[in-house]
Protein backbone atom coordinates (compact mmCIF):
# COMPACT_ATOMS: atom_id res chain seq x y z
CA UNK A 1 0.00 0.00 0.00
CA UNK A 2 1.84 3.16 -1.10
CA UNK A 3 1.17 5.90 1.14
CA UNK A 4 0.26 4.01 4.17
CA UNK A 5 2.24 2.79 7.16
CA UNK A 6 1.05 -1.44 7.46
CA UNK A 7 1.61 -3.56 10.05
CA UNK A 8 1.04 -7.66 9.76
CA UNK A 9 0.14 -10.46 11.64
CA UNK A 10 -0.01 -14.41 10.63
CA UNK A 11 0.12 -17.27 11.41
CA UNK A 12 3.99 -17.77 10.23
CA UNK A 13 4.80 -14.65 12.76
CA UNK A 14 5.92 -15.45 16.21
CA UNK A 15 3.74 -14.46 19.17
CA UNK A 16 6.33 -11.39 19.56
CA UNK A 17 6.14 -10.26 16.28
CA UNK A 18 2.35 -10.41 16.11
CA UNK A 19 1.96 -8.36 19.48
CA UNK A 20 4.50 -5.78 18.31
CA UNK A 21 2.37 -5.14 15.20
CA UNK A 22 -0.83 -5.02 17.14
CA UNK A 23 1.07 -2.28 19.52
CA UNK A 24 2.49 0.04 16.70
CA UNK A 25 -1.48 -0.30 15.32
CA UNK A 26 -3.20 0.58 18.76
CA UNK A 27 -0.50 3.67 19.11
CA UNK A 28 -1.49 4.72 15.64
CA UNK A 29 2.10 4.60 14.63
CA UNK A 30 1.32 2.27 11.70
CA UNK A 31 -2.30 3.01 9.69
CA UNK A 32 -3.01 -0.33 8.57
CA UNK A 33 -3.13 -3.79 10.46
CA UNK A 34 -3.33 -6.60 7.73
CA UNK A 35 -4.40 -10.24 9.48
CA UNK A 36 -5.52 -13.41 8.29
CA UNK A 37 -8.75 -14.67 9.52
CA UNK A 38 -7.53 -17.05 11.78
CA UNK A 39 -4.75 -14.46 13.23
CA UNK A 40 -7.45 -11.89 13.92
CA UNK A 41 -9.67 -14.04 15.74
CA UNK A 42 -10.19 -12.33 19.28
CA UNK A 43 -8.95 -9.31 18.33
CA UNK A 44 -9.77 -6.23 20.60
CA UNK A 45 -8.96 -3.14 19.46
CA UNK A 46 -10.67 0.42 19.77
CA UNK A 47 -11.21 2.65 16.77
CA UNK A 48 -11.38 0.64 13.89
CA UNK A 49 -12.71 2.58 11.19
CA UNK A 50 -12.48 0.49 8.23
CA UNK A 51 -12.81 -3.83 7.81
CA UNK A 52 -11.60 -5.34 4.12
CA UNK A 53 -12.65 -9.08 3.56
CA UNK A 54 -10.47 -9.98 1.14
CA UNK A 55 -12.57 -13.52 0.91
CA UNK A 56 -15.53 -14.33 1.67
CA UNK A 57 -15.90 -15.23 5.50
CA UNK A 58 -17.14 -19.06 5.72
CA UNK A 59 -20.41 -18.21 7.87
CA UNK A 60 -22.73 -15.27 8.57
CA UNK A 61 -21.27 -15.95 11.84
CA UNK A 62 -18.01 -15.02 11.16
CA UNK A 63 -18.73 -11.92 8.59
CA UNK A 64 -20.61 -10.54 11.42
CA UNK A 65 -17.31 -11.02 13.66
CA UNK A 66 -15.33 -9.49 11.28
CA UNK A 67 -17.24 -6.31 10.51
CA UNK A 68 -18.40 -5.92 13.95
CA UNK A 69 -15.36 -5.02 14.91
CA UNK A 70 -15.83 -1.30 12.81
CA UNK A 71 -18.95 -0.88 15.22
CA UNK A 72 -17.36 -1.12 18.74
CA UNK A 73 -19.29 0.66 21.49
CA UNK A 74 -21.32 2.63 18.75
CA UNK A 75 -18.49 3.60 17.03
CA UNK A 76 -19.20 3.88 13.02
CA UNK A 77 -17.35 2.20 10.27
CA UNK A 78 -17.30 1.05 6.41
CA UNK A 79 -16.48 -2.92 6.07
CA UNK A 80 -16.05 -4.17 2.22
CA UNK A 81 -15.83 -7.58 1.14
CA UNK A 82 -13.71 -8.72 -2.19
CA UNK A 83 -16.55 -11.14 -3.58
CA UNK A 84 -15.17 -13.40 -6.54
CA UNK A 85 -17.29 -15.36 -8.87
CA UNK A 86 -16.56 -18.67 -7.07
CA UNK A 87 -17.86 -16.95 -3.53
CA UNK A 88 -20.67 -15.22 -4.84
CA UNK A 89 -23.12 -17.83 -3.76
CA UNK A 90 -21.29 -18.16 0.09
CA UNK A 91 -21.95 -14.23 -0.05
CA UNK A 92 -25.80 -15.34 -1.34
CA UNK A 93 -25.77 -17.50 2.13
CA UNK A 94 -24.99 -15.25 4.05
CA UNK A 95 -27.22 -12.52 3.09
CA UNK A 96 -30.12 -15.52 3.80
CA UNK A 97 -29.02 -16.08 7.06
CA UNK A 98 -28.81 -12.32 8.02
CA UNK A 99 -32.18 -11.82 6.50
CA UNK A 100 -31.69 -9.39 4.15
CA UNK A 101 -28.84 -8.08 1.00
CA UNK A 102 -25.86 -6.28 1.44
CA UNK A 103 -25.32 -3.67 -0.89
CA UNK A 104 -23.29 -4.29 -4.12
CA UNK A 105 -20.53 -1.20 -5.64
CA UNK A 106 -19.18 -2.39 -8.94
CA UNK A 107 -16.36 -0.20 -9.71
CA UNK A 108 -16.80 1.67 -12.99
CA UNK A 109 -13.06 1.90 -13.30
CA UNK A 110 -12.10 -1.57 -12.49
CA UNK A 111 -11.80 -4.23 -15.81
CA UNK A 112 -14.01 -7.04 -14.22
CA UNK A 113 -13.15 -8.99 -17.62
CA UNK A 114 -16.14 -11.55 -19.09
CA UNK A 115 -16.91 -11.09 -15.19
CA UNK A 116 -19.80 -8.65 -14.39
CA UNK A 117 -20.86 -8.54 -10.79
CA UNK A 118 -24.71 -10.12 -9.93
CA UNK A 119 -26.85 -7.51 -8.33
CA UNK A 120 -27.70 -8.66 -4.71
CA UNK A 121 -31.20 -10.66 -5.04
CA UNK A 122 -34.78 -8.65 -4.18
CA UNK A 123 -35.91 -9.52 -1.15
CA UNK A 124 -39.26 -11.59 -0.65
CA UNK A 125 -42.04 -10.01 0.16
CA UNK A 126 -43.97 -11.10 3.34
CA UNK A 127 -47.00 -12.62 2.77
CA UNK A 128 -49.12 -9.99 3.75
CA UNK A 129 -48.44 -8.36 0.88
CA UNK A 130 -50.82 -9.84 -0.90
CA UNK A 131 -48.10 -11.85 -3.41
CA UNK A 132 -49.78 -15.23 -1.82
CA UNK A 133 -52.70 -16.44 -2.59
CA UNK A 134 -54.36 -19.78 -1.74
CA UNK A 135 -56.67 -21.33 -4.90
CA UNK A 136 -59.58 -23.03 -3.79
CA UNK A 137 -59.92 -26.64 -5.18
CA UNK A 138 -62.02 -27.00 -8.66
CA UNK A 139 -64.60 -29.69 -7.50
CA UNK A 140 -66.12 -31.52 -10.43
CA UNK A 141 -69.66 -33.62 -9.45
CA UNK A 142 -70.43 -36.58 -11.62
CA UNK A 143 -73.95 -38.45 -11.98
CA UNK A 144 -74.23 -42.12 -12.18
Amino acid sequence: LRGFSIARIHGNRSQGQRDDALDLFREAKVQVLVATDIAARGLDIEGISHVINYDVPGTAEDYVHRIGRTGRVEAEGDAFTLVSLEEEGGMREIERSLGEPLPRVTRPDFDYGIFTPAPPPAPKPPPSQGLYHTRRPVVRRRRV
